[in-house]
């Protein structure tokens, strides 16, 4: 073998390597060296000076992050979950041949290309205590009385925060379970049906298992998208009121961009980021053994 081609593989991978480390890489080796630093913008006359790990003991012995990091695992495990079932609900309807099912698909994609700003604006409308849609839908129909403020109260902050993140989800979910279920053979469904298996048991013996490798993507990078979703929670309520809707990537943001405290801001993200890596490696491996 030449030495021309032995290193050809390596010439065609060097602009995608490239950009790896430029555009991923880089950043989180800077964030890293930030929060290994004492630096506040606020405190210019405190110098940025080494701090080694202390910025993440102050960090784990703050009350406010184990408070952040229970919020956030409620918010991923309660919408993700949501987005999960109500998504492959969708996707087995889809999947039966009807009417109009091209015009279905096309219009259930309409909340994932819809910028999440924009989004988060619509549904802060929806939730208004004094004109929004819910409240008069529900005075309407009798079940309450008054307009509620939805993003006003701890109680039900977190949950109309929720049900925006699923409703934006939910749609990316049905289009992984559609393209698994697509790939599942009529015939194995044929075979079932003459051994005598009903709906339940072709569900729960046929597609959910040929769906698990879907399902293991999807939910992955659905855990992912969620645990960082910023935007949402950030438009709808800044985490309010009294921090009821305070995740960890929103007081990441608090941290570093209205305290300028970018020591403890990447001790945040770099935790943020630890988490994540152990879940996705865990979550992975338990996948591969069951399999």
């Amino acid at each position: 073998m030449s030495i021309r081609k032995k290193y050809l593989p390596y010439i065609f991978i060097l602009p995608a390597a490239t950009f790896m480390l430029l555009i991923v890489a880089y950043p989180i080796l800077l964030t890293v060296r930030t929060a290994l630093y004492h630096e506040v913008l606020t405190r210019p006359w405190e110098g940025v000076e080494f701090a080694g790990l202390s910025n993440f003991t102050k960090l784990l012995q703050d009350r406010e992050f184990w408070g952040a990091l229970q919020r956030t695992l409620i918010w991923t495990v309660s919408s993700v979950m949501g987005k999960t079932l109500i998504g492959l609900a969708i996707a087995l309807v889809l999947n039966q041949k009807f009417k109009i099912r091209g015009l279905y698909r096309t219009l259930i994609l309409i909340p994932w290309v819809t910028p999440q700003v924009v989004s988060a604006i619509i549904w802060r409308w929806v939730y208004n205590g004094e004109y929004g849609m819910l409240n008069y839908v529900f005075i309407k129909l009798g079940f309450i009385s008054e307009g509620i403020s939805w993003l006003g109260h701890r109680s039900t902050a977190f949950i109309a925060a929720v049900i925006n993140d699923m409703w934006i989800g939910i749609p990316f979910m049905i289009v992984v379970f559609l393209s698994g279920l697509q790939g599942i053979s009529q015939e194995i469904y044929e075979a079932a049906r003459v051994d005598g298996a009903n709906k339940w048991q072709q569900l729960f013996k046929i597609t959910l298992p040929q769906l698990k490798p879907v399902f293991l993507t999807g939910t992955i990078l659905s855990i992912i998208w969620t645990f960082n979703s910023f935007n949402i929670i950030w438009v709808l309520t800044k985490g309010g009121p009294v921090n009821a809707t305070e995740t960890l990537v929103i007081k990441t943001y608090k941290e570093a961009f209205s305290k300028f405290d970018l020591g403890i801001g990447g001790a945040y993200a770099v935790t943020t980021f630890i988490l994540l890596m152990i879940f996705s490696l865990f979550y992975w491996n338990l996948f591969k053994a069951k399999e």
